[in-house]
Parts: structure tokens; sequence; C-alpha cells
């Protein structure tokens, strides 16, 4: 290694001092170019890579936006913009003005289930037309059955 460095030393000190001076100019001339080439090119092409997958993304998230807001009118009109956790407060207020005793929890498939041990069909049905119309609510599921008192029990989900 030392015999190398030597070598390189003489061959430098061999050199008249203008042409010293033409191969820095040219090392710094090639190591320019290295850096561009190898680092500055790259990092540009990351950069309009990511702005691209940027705009794709938004447009994605737009498209995604617009076919839920197609799919909500159709799965019950959604709770206009309401999560479960604005759900069944509203549930929860119109089961009592209507006179019903309301259990509310989650369903097996992760909606808002609700449960009415013993009503008549006139508060039941009357509750969720009032849901309907007052809030745009519809049950994803319901069922109904008979008591022996001809009561009604009623589970379903939001």
């Amino acid at each position: 290694m030392n015999r190398i460095i030597a070598q390189l030393q003489q061959a430098w000190d061999g050199r008249t001092r203008r042409e010293q001076q033409m191969l820095i100019g040219m090392a710094v001339l090639a190591t320019a170019v290295v850096l561009w080439l190898g680092v500055i090119r790259p990092l540009n092409a990351w950069r309009d890579e990511a702005g691209r997958d940027r705009a794709r993304a938004e447009a994605d998230r737009v498209e995604v936006q617009n076919a839920l807001a197609r799919l909500a009118p159709a799965a019950g009109r959604g709770a206009r913009g309401a999560d479960v956790q604005g759900l069944e407060p509203v549930l929860q207020q119109t089961a009592t003005a209507a006179g019903l005793e309301l259990t509310t929890g989650m369903d097996a498939s992760g909606r808002l289930g609700f449960r009415i041990a013993r009503a008549t069909s006139a508060e039941v049905f009357g509750w969720l037309a009032a849901l309907e119309t007052t809030h745009g609510l519809q049950p994803a599921s319901l069922g109904v059955i008979e008591n022996a008192d001809a009561s009604l029990q009623v589970e379903g989900a939001f």
C-alpha cells in the first residue's frame, strides 16, 4: 500500500503545476458527475414518483368516498354521517320517547344491535317509522317474535 502511495506521489510530483491544476479540475468535474448521476438524479426520481403515488392515492380516496356515498343510501340510508357512538343515544332517546325499553350492544357482525323484550306492535313499528322519517335510519337486520301474551320481542341491528 505504501508503495502505491509512493508511486502516486512520484507521478504527481513529476507533473507541472498546470497539469496538476488540470487534474484537480478533472477530478472535481468527475466527482460532480458521479454525485449528479449517483445521488441527485435518483433522489429527484424518487421525489417525482412519490408525488405521482400521492396523486394516485388522493384520486383513490376520492373514488372510495364517492362509492361510500353511493352505498350509504342503499344500506339503510346511513345514519346521515352518524357513527355507532352517535347512533346509540339517538336510539335510546327515541325508544324512551316511544315508551320502549331498549337494550343495545354490538351484534355478531359488528353493528350496533338492539333488543326489546316486550312491546306492542304499534310501539315497535311506530318507533322504527319515526327513526326512518326523523333520522333516516333503517335497521340492517330485524327479527320479531310474538310472546305468549301477544306482545313482541324484537332484535335487530343498525
